[in-house]
């Protein structure tokens, strides 16, 4: 007997209650399927994008998303009676594809699509505050709190959302007025952090546990050397944050990037909003979100060429890092950094370091040697916390 083959509709059907059973993957399955029985379905095609964005995949998202609203396009040209249902439809597909370009860290792209959301739909409230929230985690201050006292005065949200957005801007306001030192977001990022890391830790130290043990094997000349990840940097050795030596499992201290709020300003930490450290070479901004246990480090050349000596810098710093230069004889050490993400048509270098227990003076140093680089390669601006580069 042959098999059923099910319609589009069904298997779109099935996507839907997958996902509402927060099963993205298996809803993936079924547009996957349907899609090869009406690719050209700009509906289905929508489908799919945002299931990636769920699954935290917006390289795959953001193609499918564009080929929906072509497609959608390409469907109200031949069909001009469907236009009001087509317009309703691409306002959602556009909203996703901004969500996909703010995951691949292109802000103009995004702001560029809110827009096209706003031209058609004046106030359109997840555009606007799209908008002026990506305008903060640029260091646009001027341009985003403008933006969002439009969301806010517009008043087209429901009621938390509005009050929100009034907190976070009021919050912005007061601390450029009281104009607090950014490097006071380090600091409260790091102090809460470490005093986490030192509770658990001394908990398990009564078990036998140690903190921030170093990766070692011995090299085949009898040394004793950092275990490097295939692949990886020669500088990226590793530390764990515990470790049982009798068993060698290995323990973490939280298992998410720990962003905390300073003191008087809880509102800022929902969002990353980037505040100048004024006086250095080159444009430094500390973002409200820089989590010690996983702080993005962001820089951006004028121009191209920098790549491979910025990297030595960065290994040296790390390197002194790791072997304690900001910590105690104790502890204090850094525990591990990722390959540099090239961005910015190799213009800009990302790092993400878990900073230990090492302590702010590590950034101090690492100023310091960026301005240094800077006498080389000029740079344009340099982001310490989450946040979007310049173009």
């Amino acid at each position: 007997m042959a098999t059923e083959i099910e319609s589009p509709e069904a298997l779109a059907d099935r996507a839907l209650k997958a996902l509402s059973e927060e099963n993205p993957r298996e809803a993936r399955k079924h547009l996957l399927a349907a899609l090869e029985a009406a690719p050209d379905r700009a509906d289905l095609l929508n489908a799919l994008g945002f299931v990636h964005l769920q699954l935290g995949e917006p390289e795959l998202a953001k193609p499918l998303l564009e080929q929906a609203v072509a497609a959608l396009l390409t469907d109200v040209a031949a069909h001009p009676e469907r236009k009001a249902q087509a317009d309703t439809m691409l306002e959602g597909f556009l909203l996703s594809l901004a969500a996909a370009n703010e995951d691949l860290d292109l802000p103009a792209e995004a702001v560029a699509v809110y827009r096209r959301v706003l031209a058609a739909n004046p106030g359109q409230p997840r555009a606007q505050q799209g908008i002026a929230f990506l305008y903060f985690a640029s260091g646009q201050l001027a341009e985003a709190r403008r933006e969002l006292a439009r969301y806010v005065e517009e008043d087209r949200d429901e009621n938390p959302f509005i009050e929100g957005a009034e907190a976070y801007l009021q919050e912005v306001v007061r601390f450029l007025r009281e104009d607090i030192h950014p490097r006071e977001l380090l600091n409260a990022h790091h102090g809460s952090y470490c005093q986490m890391f030192d509770h658990y830790a001394a908990e398990q130290a009564k078990n036998g546990w140690i903190a921030e043990a170093a990766r070692m094997k011995r090299a085949p000349d009898g040394r004793v050397v950092p275990i490097i990840p295939e692949g990886a940097r020669p500088y990226a050795a590793i530390r764990v944050d515990l470790v049982n030596p009798s068993t060698s499992e290995v323990g973490q201290v939280g298992d998410q990037p720990m962003v905390v709020a300073l003191a008087d300003y809880q509102a800022l930490a929902r969002s990353p909003a980037l505040f100048a450290w004024r006086e250095r070479a080159f444009d430094l901004y500390v973002s409200t979100q820089a989590p010690w246990d996983q702080l993005p480090i962001q820089i951006l050349f004028a121009g191209s060429g920098a790549i491979d000596d910025a990297d030595a810098v960065i290994g040296d710093w790390y390197m002194a890092g790791w072997d304690g230069a900001w910590g105690t004889r104790d502890g204090g050490r850094m525990h591990y950094i990722s390959d540099p993400d090239v961005r910015r048509d190799g213009r800009a270098l990302v790092y993400h370091v878990d900073m230990g227990r090492a302590s702010v003076a590590a950034i101090e140093d690492l100023i310091r040697r960026l301005e240094g680089l800077h006498g080389t390669h000029r740079i344009a601006q340099v982001i310490l916390g989450r946040g979007h580069l310049g173009g």
